[in-house]
């Protein structure tokens, strides 16, 4: 008889920790939820997401590309302050780098910015750099950026879903010229 209270209490225990957890998953994605609801969003300027890096020697000649970076996604998640009336962003930007075949080890930095529109307009801009490198012999390699907090003030006046977050390499007119050229504005 012991034996089989011992179990009924076990099973009870069980019984009440498992409900416990479902609640708590679901609050959580309540929570989550309403987050992504009052965030800015986040996404890739077409025109900017490929960054053509040019042999100097050669200038913006097709043939002289050392290599191609291309931002391929954007994830953002936000804590939104009502007492400050921020937005507190952090980003994942994810990075394809190719190149010809036959390459020697290589480091690179890339210039990248995240600007802050509303109503169509640019209220805030920042330039960033990732740096990736080619081991030898590699023609591409896939890498993420992490930017920790990026904080948008959101003021009393507006929420936070009236801001967009817009990613992008920080590019000169000869690499934006290449790139119309090129047709290359799909990510």
């Amino acid at each position: 008889m012991k034996d089989f209270a011992r179990i009924v209490l076990i099973s009870a225990l069980a019984a009440i920790t498992l409900s416990g957890c479902a609640m708590w998953r679901s609050t959580v994605n309540y929570i989550r939820a309403d987050s992504a609801t009052s965030c800015p969003d986040a996404a890739i300027l077409a025109s900017t997401a490929s960054l053509p890096a040019f042999d100097p020697a050669k200038g913006s000649d097709p043939s002289g590309v050392l290599y191609n970076a291309r931002m391929t996604d954007v994830k953002a998640r936000c804590d939104f302050s009502k007492r400050q009336f921020t937005a507190d962003s952090n980003l994942k930007i994810f990075i394809t780098a190719t190149r010809p075949p036959g390459g020697q080890e290589a480091s690179y930095r890339v210039p990248y910015f995240i600007a802050v529109t509303s109503n169509g307009e640019i209220v805030d801009k920042q330039v960033f750099w990732a740096e990736f490198e080619f081991s030898e012999g590699d023609t591409s390699v896939n890498f993420r950026h992490d930017v920790d907090s990026f904080v948008v003030d959101v003021g009393p006046q507006k929420k936070p879903y009236d801001f967009h977050l817009l990613v992008g390499f920080q590019l000169t007119k000869a690499q934006l010229e290449f790139n119309k050229k090129m047709g290359q504005y799909a990510p």
